[in-house]
């Protein structure tokens, strides 16, 4: 069974490009269209039904994201592909879908393409990642929600309630107001990309995210301690200390 492909971008060029690149690279794959803005793309996307769409996110006018809001459930696999975009890419890997970027490489795409194949065969809905990466993409970051998945479930978390959140190899633990302890398959430093250098929250060491919104108190000197709501101490490693200061006088 050939997957069915759509290449949005307003680019006739990156167009061809990547039309090029995927009938030269890749397997299965049928190009069923192209489309250079969003409402072409809508209107291509409800008559011909693709599996797989290649989604340029700067378009003028509307950007590829305003796609996906047309929609009240996402049936299709996305592969978005930007020029760098710090903040959408971030959103982007921390919901765990694909991008490429431009220039597009041979590698990245045909790895993309096979990872798109994988979930549209087995059928995997990744309709909520999108719904959570629109949600990231539309919302002030110091009131973002993120989700979590607990057994069947997917828990938005307001990233108000958190405390702080410990690093544990490749997982995490948040910390919540309510006492509560979540686990999630996402290391710190995702989180910490996630939520910016412009945030409340701060990485004050290897293992510790803190939300400066939740300090009870700190000893600026050495060592550096900091106490937090839930009476959890916590002591700045020397190295990041003065980056800590410096963005505990700035956040008011």
């Amino acid at each position: 069974m050939k997957i069915r492909v759509l290449i949005v971008d307003d680019e006739t060029n990156s167009r061809e490009v990547l039309s090029n690149l995927l009938l030269k690279h890749t397997i299965d794959i049928e190009i069923i269209g192209e489309a250079s803005n969003v409402d072409e793309a809508y209107e291509m996307c409800c008559k011909l039904l693709p599996d797989l769409i290649f989604l340029d996110i700067q378009m003028p006018r509307s950007n590829g994201f305003n796609l996906l809001k047309k929609f009240k459930e996402i049936a299709f696999e996305v592969i978005f592909v930007t020029s760098f975009d710090h903040f959408a890419i971030t959103a982007i890997k921390f919901n765990a879908l694909d991008y490429l970027l431009k220039p597009v490489e041979i590698i990245e795409l045909t790895s993309a393409v096979e990872k798109a194949k994988v979930n549209i065969r087995r059928k995997k809905n990744q309709n909520l990642q999108y719904i959570n990466l629109l949600y990231d993409l539309e919302n002030d970051i110091q009131e973002k929600k993120f989700a979590i998945h607990t057994g069947e479930k997917v828990r938005m978390i307001n990233s108000s309630e958190v405390i702080f959140i410990e690093g544990d190899g490749r997982y995490s633990i948040i910390y919540m107001v309510s006492n509560e302890l979540l686990t999630t398959p996402k290391n710190l430093k995702e989180f910490e990309d996630f939520f910016g250098s412009k945030s409340k929250f701060i990485r004050i060491s290897k293992s510790i995210l803190i939300n400066s919104t939740h300090i009870k108190e700190y000893q600026k000197g050495d060592p550096f301690i900091i106490k937090m709501v839930n009476d959890k101490n916590f002591e700045a490693s020397r190295r990041r200390k003065t980056d800590v200061l410096e963005k505990l006088l700035l956040i008011k």
